[in-house]
């Protein structure tokens, strides 16, 4: 799954582990069309390249209360991303599995600028994945564990 850590430039979630993606503009018409056109701006995804494949529930960031839609799609792999170094400082690739291994997550409470949060964090290397990110990344992983489970 593709990740990116935002730069210290940005106005929110300076340094955070994130989902590529960001405000949706007039000209977007519908979240697909924000979705696909952050992930270019970001990390040089090619629109054109990107099977959408759903749409999951809104979440709510805790700290600026942004609505986020989040937006299913993927790409082929590998990928050759070109960064736009004033909103993302790297791309995250983690794999499938890592996430899926309930070894790599819980529950915890996570401090950010004298705020305790306390939800779903993942680890993996040295990266910590939580809040709304975190809240999404469950919400997928549990409807893909439905998937596979199901008849």
């Amino acid at each position: 799954m593709l990740f990116i850590k935002r730069s210290q430039k940005v106005e929110h979630h300076k340094g955070e582990i994130s989902f590529p993606g960001g405000l949706s503009e007039y000209s977007d018409e519908t979240v697909e069309n924000t979705a696909l056109r952050e992930a270019c701006e970001e990390v040089g995804i090619n629109p054109q390249e990107v099977k959408v494949l759903g749409i999951l529930d809104d979440m709510k960031t805790l700290s600026t209360h942004y609505r986020v839609t989040p937006v299913v799609g993927s790409i082929p792999y590998p990928y050759l991303f070109t960064i736009d170094s004033n909103e993302v400082d790297e791309t995250v690739e983690i794999p499938l599995s890592h996430l899926l291994d309930e070894a790599n997550s819980a529950e915890e409470p996570i401090t950010r600028e004298g705020k305790t949060y306390t939800g779903w964090v993942y680890h993996y290397k040295h990266y910590i994945i939580w809040g709304a990110t975190a809240r999404i990344l469950n919400d997928f992983l549990a409807r893909w564990k439905s998937l596979r489970n199901s008849p």
